[in-house]
């Protein structure tokens, strides 16, 4: 397996990320349905576009112009990392045929109250991650002291603007689950971001990845704090645990989804 790349380009199974670090110089270019990746002092590698699923790029690579757009066609979002690791932005296709989710957000951001519902539903989330978490622990024998599952409520679900950094710097986690988010948003017909009147954002790709990254902190728990190992190691942990990323992305959205159907109801 390439150390820059999770996605082989002879897989046959269903798709997978493409991590380009830029630890070496990189560029690249489309060839016809396929991404050309160029590495310095390395053998040039075809990436179909059929063979992957999102991308996530170091702060060291060239993008050709014909790439990104052909990501874009094919409905890729790339993810851009800063030198440490953080992801700066991204690039996402263009949203298609808006869903009612979209239309039931853009109706929330209507009302003066918005933000405190939503707040509260992300509460709600986060409590359910940590209850499920320790519901899966005691059945599998671990044991969790009362004081303990209290201050981890209190740390994410309660405060979570104070709660340390979850994964350790230049860990490939952020911008992973970063991919994670928005492709499932693409695929939902949403938007990463809207906006109320007054011009404050909800924030709904962070917000969601927020969530995504509490899931994996509670799945590597014991690990999460001192988890080691080069990138590719960490690939590794973060592919095992992709389809639960995969099947709590559609769950958090059918949960919001019917907050704002309850919440909308009542209101008209």
């Amino acid at each position: 397996m390439p150390a820059h790349a999770i996605a082989s380009p002879s897989a046959t199974s269903s798709r997978l990320p493409l991590y380009l670090y830029g630890q070496n110089p990189t560029q690249v270019s489309a060839d016809g349905p396929a991404l050309l990746v160029r590495i310095a002092h390395k053998v040039p590698l075809r990436y179909p576009f059929a063979r992957i699923a999102r991308v996530i790029a170091g702060a060291r690579v060239e993008w050709q112009a014909s790439a990104l757009a052909a990501c874009q066609r094919e409905g890729l979002p790339i993810v851009f990392l800063d030198t440490t690791g953080e992801p700066t932005g991204y690039l996402q296709p263009m949203q298609g045929k808006p869903s009612r989710l979209d239309s039931n957000i853009e109706e929330m951001l209507d009302r003066a109250d918005w933000r405190i519902h939503y707040n509260h539903w992300q509460r709600a989330q986060r409590m359910e991650l940590l209850q499920g978490w320790r519901q899966a622990r005691l059945a599998a024998g671990g044991e969790i002291e009362a004081a303990d599952f209290s201050e981890l409520v209190r740390r994410h679900v309660y405060r979570p603007e104070t709660e340390p950094d979850l994964f350790t710097p230049h860990s490939p986690q952020a911008g992973a689950l970063t991919a994670y988010t928005l492709q499932a948003l693409h695929k939902a017909g949403l938007k990463t971001r809207y906006w109320d009147e007054q011009g404050k954002a909800l924030e709904l790709a962070a917000d969601l990845t927020g969530l995504t990254t509490l899931a994996l902190h509670l799945e590597l728990h014991g690990l999460g704090a001192s988890l080691h190992g080069d990138n590719a190691a960490l690939l590794r942990v973060l592919h095992s645990f992709g389809p639960r990323i995969e099947g709590l992305l559609p769950h958090l959205l059918g949960s919001l989804r019917r907050q704002l159907k309850s919440l909308l109801e009542e209101w008209r």
